[in-house]
C-alpha cells in the first residue's frame, strides 16, 4: 500500500507531504488539528508497517492515535496558561535555558552555536546560575542543582530528586513518551545504547524510526540524556538536528571520562580539580 493513502479514522488530518514533520510538531506542543482524515505516515511514526492490506485493529490503533493526540493538544492548550520563569546556567558547554512553572519543566535549551573547549582531560567543572527576573520555581531550582551536579559531581545525580516535567509530551501515553521515559531510566550515566536497542526497550524493536524522532522531539536535553543514544554502527548520529553534533560528542567525552576516572579510584570518586 503506498504511503500517500489516506484512512479514514479518528478526527485527525495529516498532511499527505510532510506528515512526520508535522507530528513531531504536535509532539513539541505546536501544531492545529482540523477534522479530517489520518493518514499512514501517522502510524509510521509510531513504528507501524503496512506490508499489506490495513486490517481493523490497526485502523483501531490509529483511531487511537488520533484520540491521544487530540488529547495532548488539550494538555497544550492548558500549560498555556502557566506562569512560567526562565533561568540560565552558565556551563562548560555554554548558556543552558531553563523554563518552567510551579507545575514543573517546560523545556531546557542548549546553545547549539557555542563551541566548547575540547573535553580531553579528566576534570570537572563549576557552573554558575544566572540571576532570573523573576524568583525561580522549586521545579526550576531542582532542575539547576541537578544541571550544576552533572557537571561537576555526576555521580551524585542518581541520589538528587529530579524535577517534574510539565511538557505536554511527558503528559500522554504515546510510544514518544513511552521512549524518553524509558531512556531516562535506563540509559544511565557513561552507558549508550542504540536506536535499534533503545527501541526494543521501549517494546517495538520495528521502531527505529520512530526513537529517532523522539530524540528530536525531547525538551528535556542532558536530564532525558537523548545524547546517549548513538547509531548502530558507532557514529555518534546527529544532535539537536545536526547542529549540535559537538555538544553531543563533549558529553559523551564528558561522561566517559569521569565514568572511568571513577571506576579506577578507590571507594568514592574524590573531588577532581576544577576546569
Amino acid at each position: 500500500m503506498k504511503r500517500s493513502r489516506a484512512v479514514c479514522a479518528g478526527s485527525l488530518r495529516i498532511p499527505e507531504k510532510g506528515g512526520n514533520k508535522f507530528l513531531r510538531s504536535l509532539e513539541n506542543g505546536q501544531g492545529q488539528l482540523s477534522p479530517g482524515t489520518f493518514t499512514l505516515s501517522a502510524a509510521l511514526r509510531e513504528g507501524w508497517t503496512f506490508p499489506g492490506a490495513l486490517s481493523a485493529q490497526k485502523l483501531l490503533h490509529m483511531a487511537n492515535m488520533a484520540a491521544r493526540l487530540h488529547q495532548k493538544v488539550a494538555k497544550k492548550n492548558d500549560a498555556s496558561h502557566c506562569k512560567q520563569v526562565t533561568a540560565a546556567l552558565q556551563s562548560p558547554i555554554g548558556a543552558i535555558q531553563v523554563s518552567g512553572c510551579e507545575e514543573g519543566i517546560h523545556f531546557i535549551q542548549l546553545s547549539e552555536n557555542f563551541v566548547p573547549k575540547d573535553r580531553t582531560r579528566m576534570a570537572s567543572f563549576t557552573c554558575e546560575v544566572c540571576e532570573s527576573q523573576e524568583e525561580m520555581t522549586e521545579p526550576v531550582k531542582y532542575c539547576m542543582t541537578w544541571l550544576q551536579a552533572y557537571f561537576s559531581e555526576p555521580w551524585t545525580t542518581e541520589k538528587l530528586p529530579l524535577p517534574a516535567f510539565h511538557h505536554p509530551i511527558f503528559q500522554q501515553g504515546t510510544f514518544t513518551s513511552n521512549v524518553l521515559m524509558t531512556l531516562l531510566n535506563d540509559v544511565k550515566f557513561g552507558e549508550m545504547a542504540s536506536y535499534k536497542e533503545l527501541a526494543t526497550m521501549a517494546g517495538n524493536s520495528k521502531a527505529v524510526r520512530a526513537v529517532g524522532g523522539a530524540m528530536r522531539a525531547n525538551p528535556m536535553p542532558i536530564i532525558v540524556p537523548c545524547h546517549r543514544v548513538i547509531c548502530s554502527n558507532g557514529q555518534i548520529g546527529n544532535y539537536m538536528g545536526g547542529r549540535g553534533n559537538h555538544l553531543k560528542q563533549w558529553l559523551l567525552t564528558h561522561e566517559k571520562l569521569l565514568k572511568e576516572s571513577r571506576k579506577t579510584s578507590q571507594g568514592p570518586c574524590p573531588m577532581l580539580p576544577h576546569s
